[in-house]
C-alpha cells in the first residue's frame, strides 16, 4: 500500500511538472519577444531549415526560444514549408504570428542590374526606375561614407567626408520593392567586401591603400574598352606615378580624360554624365579630379569598378614600362602602348590619320 501511495504521488508530481512546463511553453508561444521595438527586414535564405530559421530569428531579437519555435512549426505541419524570401517582422509579434508571416508575407522583390563603370547618380537613377528606392534618398545615404565605416573594415582608408563612390559593387541584385536605402547600400558594400577578398592577398602595388586601389580601378574601368587590356592600362597609370617618370609625363599626372568627365558632371546638351567630346576648356577645368592638371591620384573613385578592373589595379602589367596608350585604328577598342613620348606621338599621328 505504501508503494502504491508513493507511485501515485510520483505520478501526481510528474503531471504537475508537465502541466507547469506546458503552461510556461504556452505562455512563451503566446508572448512576443518584446513589448516594443522596430520592425526589421528578415531574410530566409533558400534551403534554410526550420531550425536555422529559428536561430536567425533569435539572433534578430524576434523570438526567445528557437527550440520552441521549431517544435511549434512541426506540430502545425509547417516544418520545411517556410518560404525563402524577405519579410518584415517585429519583435512584438508572437511565434504564431511570425509563422503565419513566413508562409504568406513575403515582400515583393525586384531584380536590378547595376552596370560596371556607372557613378552614384546613374546608380541612383537605375534603382529608382526599378522601384527599389528613391534616387535622392539613396544618394543622401551613399554620400555619407562615415556612416558605414565602423561596419566595413575595407572603408578604413576612406578619407573623412568621402562618399561611397566606387565601393558599391556593380552586379545583379534582388532587393525588396521600396527597400530602405541603408539596406541597399549595406548589401552592395557586402558584395564589394566579398569580391575584394579575392584579390587582397595578391596586391602587387607597394604602399597602395584600399582607397588607392579602388580609385585606380575606377579610372581603369572607364578608360579601358577591353577587359584583356585592363592590366596594361593599369600599368601605364601606375608607371606614370613613379617619380623617375615624372619628367616624361608632365610631373606625375595621370592624364585620364575619364577623371575630367567626372569633374565636369552632367551634360544637359549630351544627356549624359560622361561627355564624349572634351574641349580644350574642359581639359583646363579647375577640379582636384582633373588629372591632366593635378599630379597623383584624384581624391577618390570616379565610378563603380568591377572585379576585372579591381584585379588589374591590384596586379598591373607594368613590366614593359609603358607610359602612354592611344586608340588603334582597328576600332575594336584596342590600344597601342608606348614607353616613350616619341613613340606615343607616332601612334597618335596614326590614329589621327585614320579618322
Amino acid at each position: 500500500m505504501r508503494h502504491v501511495r508513493a507511485l501515485m504521488l510520483g505520478i501526481t508530481l510528474l503531471s504537475l511538472v508537465v502541466a507547469c512546463g506546458g503552461f510556461v511553453a504556452l505562455n512563451e508561444i503566446r508572448a512576443p519577444a518584446a513589448r516594443a521595438g522596430d520592425a526589421v527586414e528578415f531574410i530566409v535564405e533558400p534551403g534554410a531549415s526550420t531550425g536555422e530559421i529559428a536561430t536567425a530569428l533569435k539572433a534578430e531579437g524576434l523570438i526567445r526560444q528557437p527550440a520552441l519555435f521549431t517544435l511549434l512549426a512541426r506540430t502545425q505541419g509547417l516544418d520545411g514549408t517556410l518560404q525563402a524570401g524577405r519579410y518584415v517582422l517585429s519583435p512584438t509579434m508572437t511565434m504564431s504570428q511570425i509563422l503565419i508571416a513566413l508562409q504568406s508575407g513575403r515582400l515583393e522583390e525586384v531584380q536590378v542590374t547595376i552596370p560596371e563603370g556607372v557613378r552614384l547618380e546613374e546608380m541612383a537613377a537605375i534603382l529608382e526606375a526599378a522601384g527599389v528606392t528613391g534616387a535622392e534618398a539613396f544618394l543622401a545615404t551613399a554620400r555619407d561614407g562615415e556612416r558605414f565605416r565602423g561596419e566595413f573594415f575595407l572603408l578604413a582608408s576612406l578619407p573623412q567626408g568621402a562618399s561611397l563612390e566606387g565601393y558599391l559593387f556593380p552586379d545583379t541584385y534582388r532587393f525588396a520593392s521600396q527597400a530602405r536605402p541603408e539596406e541597399v547600400v549595406r548589401t552592395m558594400l557586402s558584395r564589394f567586401t566579398e569580391q575584394y577578398a579575392t584579390i587582397e592577398r595578391s596586391v602587387q602595388v607597394p604602399g597602395a591603400s584600399v582607397h588607392d586601389l579602388v580609385t585606380m580601378a575606377a579610372i581603369v574601368q572607364r578608360e579601358a574598352a577591353r577587359v584583356d587590356e585592363m592590366p596594361l592600362i593599369a600599368g601605364v597609370f601606375w608607371n606614370r606615378l613613379k617619380p623617375e617618370n615624372a619628367p616624361i609625363v608632365g610631373g606625375g599626372t595621370l592624364g585620364a580624360d575619364a577623371t575630367v568627365q567626372y569633374a565636369l558632371g552632367y551634360s544637359a546638351a549630351e544627356g549624359t554624365w560622361w561627355r564624349k567630346q572634351l574641349t580644350t576648356a574642359d581639359l583646363q577645368t579647375s577640379s582636384p579630379y582633373n588629372t591632366r592638371l593635378n599630379p597623383g591620384l584624384p581624391p577618390g573613385p570616379i565610378a563603380a569598378p568591377g572585379l576585372a578592373a579591381l584585379t588589374a589595379a591590384a596586379r598591373p602589367d607594368d613590366q614593359a614600362g609603358y607610359l602612354f596608350f592611344v586608340a588603334s585604328c582597328a576600332r575594336d577598342g584596342s590600344h597601342n602602348f608606348a614607353a616613350s613620348f616619341e613613340e606615343f606621338q607616332q601612334y597618335e599621328a596614326e590614329w589621327l590619320n585614320c579618322q
